[in-house]
């Protein structure tokens, strides 16, 4: 089968080739799926999942490695010990870091990393929630519990999670307030429902954001830095920046009076499921950057690095992916 994939991480080599490569063997424990469509994550060449750590058992895991772990697709083959799922049914999933990807004709996946995706939520549009969304989602409710009537600070609402972020913590009765880089960024936010939208490159939030309960942090650096005093006693940060060891320091949180968290999104389906019913019935919106064949993966990489980005890009596997 045709798949998108990195060569050799341990060798440093952290380019994205497509070709050819074995499909995924039936195993009872899995499902395989026809991927139509996979979001594409352009930090993912770097993730030490990837091969630069051993693999949880202590192993070391083969090449290639294949990219894009959130897909929308059809099931193609159910295995003896799966239930849930037939041949031929609409899915939409995130498959574990640890192991291979969805860019690629076909995948493997357990039955509880995916969901059913209703007739009228495409799969382009899909493949976008079980990272993007499905952060958001977790970021909000599980880590900061944001209730109705607080007020929520996003890092990033422009992007990939930020865009999510913003109309899942305003669906959920919140103020918003969204920082952005440049006018068409902030006026996405806008669109998108933020109550406030700030410029970062003409303003500080902290000069015109006000009082806030909660912030999420999608971007790190100087933004993040800056939101640990801007937080009042009983405040709530989360980030998603950086990697495991630039976590919020527990010690820092506790002599601010506040709490903070970095996490890394895990498959749901039970959330993804919540989220797909309000992508179905228009309560999320959904934010398509561009989109690229697979045979095209590389170039979307290396035309990422030198362009603004508003939303997700995704690989299109299948011509059935816009239906």
């Amino acid at each position: 089968m045709k798949a998108a994939w990195i060569t050799n991480p341990r060798s440093g080599d952290l380019s994205v080739s497509v070709g050819d490569t074995d499909a995924p063997v039936p195993q009872d424990d899995r499902i395989v799926v026809d991927v139509e469509a996979v979001g594409l994550t352009f930090a993912e060449p770097t993730w030490a999942t990837n091969g630069t750590l051993p693999l949880p058992d202590g192993s070391q895991r083969a090449s290639p490695v294949i990219i894009g772990h959130e897909f929308a697709g059809r099931v193609a083959v159910t295995g003896s010990a799966t239930s849930g799922f037939s041949t031929g049914d609409r899915v939409v999933g995130l498959i574990d870091f640890w192991r291979n990807g969805a860019a690629a004709e076909q995948a493997s996946v357990l039955p509880g990393e995916m969901t059913h995706l209703p007739d009228n939520v495409s799969a382009v549009d899909a493949c976008t929630l079980p990272i993007g969304a499905l952060t958001a989602w977790q970021a909000l409710f599980d880590f900061a519990r944001l209730k109705k009537g607080e007020t929520v600070l996003i890092h990033g609402g422009a992007g990939a999670v930020g865009t999510f972020a913003i109309q899942i913590a305003k669906d959920a009765g919140a103020r918003v307030v969204a920082t952005a880089r440049g006018h068409d960024a902030v006026a996405l936010c806008r669109k998108l429902g933020a109550d406030h939208a700030i410029d970062t490159a003409s303003e500080r939030f902290e000069d015109v954001a006000g009082p806030v309960d909660v912030v999420f942090d999608t971007v790190g650096h100087d933004l993040l830095e800056r939101s640990w005093s801007f937080l009042g006693r009983g405040g709530r940060l989360v980030t998603i920046s950086g990697e495991a060891e630039d976590a919020p320091s527990p010690e820092r949180a506790a002599a601010l009076g506040i709490e903070a968290h970095w996490f890394i999104v895990k498959p749901d389906p039970a959330q993804l499921a919540e989220i797909v019913a309000r992508v179905a019935d228009g309560r999320i919106a959904v934010q398509i950057d561009r989109t690229y064949p697979l045979s095209d993966a590389r170039k979307a990489f290396e035309e990422a690095e030198s362009r603004a980005r508003r939303g997700k890009t995704v690989l299109l596997v299948r011509e059935a992916a816009g239906s």
